[in-house]
């Protein structure tokens, strides 16, 4: 992941993509 990234950003990232990944399956 990107420095500039805060946990805080990569956590709802990973959630919208784990979300965006079920639907797109």
């Amino acid at each position: 992941m990107a420095e500039w990234l805060t946990r805080e950003q990569i956590y709802d990232f990973q959630e919208a993509f784990s979300l965006f990944d079920k639907d797109g399956d």
